[in-house]
């Protein structure tokens, strides 16, 4: 009977120093539930810009948590301008009344819809941009000094740790294909050049040669020809 009673508290023991399969899912299931958490509480702010040239619209996600001082700077600057499109410049809008998911913002530069450039989605610490606008200045003169600032996504300038994936990146193959066709492109215009330079030797500016000119400017550099050859005999 003692026998036994020592079994029972051998077995409880060894089994209560074993741990449970359970606890261990259950503390994995926690820190999944947390991470989730922590993602979904992080959200994002807008900065569109259109382009008037490109005729196209582009999205920049900037991380709010953390931001919220530097955004609130740009939105006060921005509002200062009254904005319309301009064929060679860009328009600027900040929406800080609503906020978008970090998976929002990832989805959205999977989103092909541009021919330009896709939309982005920046992680990190928002710089603090001072665009320098004053009330002197017209408003067009505002528009381009903030064109000049973040014109063609110049905001990258500003805040790090772009959310970008190997696919979002330029392959080798393209980019050596690139460089092939712009070192074929700088040779045919070295030849251009030595042309242009050969036909400006001749009297002849280039634009003339290659523009339509009226007869009469033709004449006229014929005539300049001629006095040219009897001054030299």
């Amino acid at each position: 009977m003692s026998d036994t009673i020592v079994k029972d508290e051998n077995t409880t023991k060894s089994t209560d120093e074993i741990p449970s399969k359970h606890d261990d899912t259950t503390e994995k299931t926690q820190s999944k539930h947390d991470d989730t958490t922590e993602e979904s509480a992080v959200q994002y702010a807008v900065l569109m810009e259109t382009s008037g040239s490109e005729c196209e619209s582009w999205y920049y996600f900037i991380r709010k948590n953390g931001n919220e001082n530097a955004l609130h700077h740009l939105q006060q600057q921005l509002e200062q301008v009254d904005w319309y499109v301009v064929d060679d410049l860009s328009t600027f809008d900040l929406d800080l009344n609503y906020f978008v998911s970090g998976e929002t913002a990832k989805q959205m530069t999977k989103i092909d819809v541009n021919s330009f450039a896709f939309h982005r989605k920046f992680d990190g610490n928002l710089k603090t941009i001072n665009l320098r606008l004053h009330k002197k200045h017209s408003n067009e003169k505002k528009m381009c000094k903030v064109f000049n600032k973040l014109g063609y996504g110049q905001i990258e300038n500003y805040i790090d740790n772009e959310d970008l994936d190997d696919s979002d990146l330029t392959s080798n193959s393209s980019s050596g294909n690139a460089s092939s066709e712009s070192s074929d492109d700088s040779s045919s215009s070295d030849d251009e050049a030595k042309q242009a330079d050969d036909k400006q030797k001749h009297g002849i500016p280039p634009a003339l040669l290659t523009s339509e000119r009226p007869p009469w400017t033709r004449h006229k550099c014929k005539r300049k020809k001629k006095r040219k050859k009897k001054k030299g005999m």
